[in-house]
């Protein structure tokens, strides 16, 4: 039964108490908002929708995010960038309570990212408050009478595919320019990357424990998408890893993620070379895999989970599959 008592002069408390609920109170500047919440939790409690509001209207998107970044953000791969994420949503939602963030807010607030950040990293913003709904509800047991605002929002389009690929002139400048780096793993380091389309964090990662040179085999235990994944390595690529020096640590490279990409926007700036990143390398390696292998056996080494995802490196005119077809 609902009831509703006078706070002080200008506050109405409603107080919902029944059997087989946790008592249930809210506090309103007028009674006839006390007389409406009290008439919709009572529907609920009899409908048997109810769903607790308590611990969501009194839980702030700051200390959701506190509880976040140290139970599940710190075992992440990805840790300093979800941080940052955490970061930028603590600063925009951090004083609202988990029920009071609505598909709305948060469109309006993609919006805004989109006039500085590209439409991928908008969605990566988004799906890091997807995730601290989640926790909340999954992790610290609060209850989301209103469920996770996020599945009421829609994503911005993201296209990011890139078709760069260098041509032969384009290749021997860019090797005459890796001659002349200072960082001496940065050569290697690209020529793997043509030879085997892994990604610069699955070539940093090597350890020679998990590469075997006889059967020209590299082992990744913990690749992007979260799979192990066995690559072969062409002779080229066993003549470069043989020519390295060893080290004490096991790893075949010793070098940050940063050198590497800083190194090889120098080297790509000195051979005059436009509009190309490191991972237009994995693009170059998976476009001439693709004129030896067939589309499974490409997605398998490349570490795709489907052969969708490369069939965009099989293009051939209509001629080309008369021709094959007789």
């Amino acid at each position: 039964m609902g009831t509703i008592r006078k706070r002080g002069d200008y506050q109405f408390q409603a107080q919902v108490r029944r059997a087989g609920y946790p008592p249930q109170s809210k506090t309103f500047d007028t009674r006839k908002d006390a007389e409406r919440w009290v008439r919709a939790i009572e529907r609920e409690m009899d409908t048997g929708t109810f769903i607790p509001r308590s611990e969501a209207e009194r839980t702030t998107i700051a200390s959701l995010a506190e509880r976040y970044l140290e139970v599940r953000a710190s075992k992440m791969k990805g840790k300093r960038q979800e941080e940052q994420r955490v970061s930028v949503i603590s600063d925009k939602f951090g004083k609202y309570h988990l029920s009071a963030i609505t598909p709305a807010m948060i469109t309006d607030w993609m919006k805004v990212l989109g006039k500085t950040r590209s439409p991928q990293t908008v969605q990566h913003y988004a799906a890091t408050l997807g995730r601290l709904y989640k926790a909340a509800a999954m992790d610290f047991g609060i209850p989301l009478p209103l469920g996770n605002p996020l599945t009421g929002v829609r994503m911005p389009e993201v296209r990011n595919e890139r078709d760069r690929i260098l041509d032969a002139d384009e290749t021997k400048r860019l090797f005459e320019s890796l001659d002349k780096s200072r960082g001496q793993h940065l050569k290697p380091i690209v020529e793997i990357a043509l030879e085997t389309a892994m990604r610069r964090g699955e070539i940093l990662g090597l350890t020679w424990n998990y590469i075997d040179l006889n059967e020209q085999l590299a082992f990744l235990p913990d690749t992007k998408n979260g799979d192990s994944r066995t690559v072969p390595l062409s002779k080229r690529a066993v003549v470069v890893l043989k020519g390295l020096t060893r080290n004490i640590s096991g790893k075949v490279f010793v070098t940050s993620a940063t050198a590497v990409t800083e190194g090889f926007q120098r080297a790509v700036l000195r051979a005059e070379i436009n509009d190309f990143r490191f991972h237009d390398l994995r693009h170059c390696a998976i476009s001439a895999l693709a004129k030896k292998l067939s589309i499974l056996e490409l997605a398998k080494m490349a570490g795709h989970r489907s052969s969708r995802s490369v069939m965009r490196y099989y293009e051939q005119d209509n001629a080309d599959l008369v021709r094959k077809v007789g």
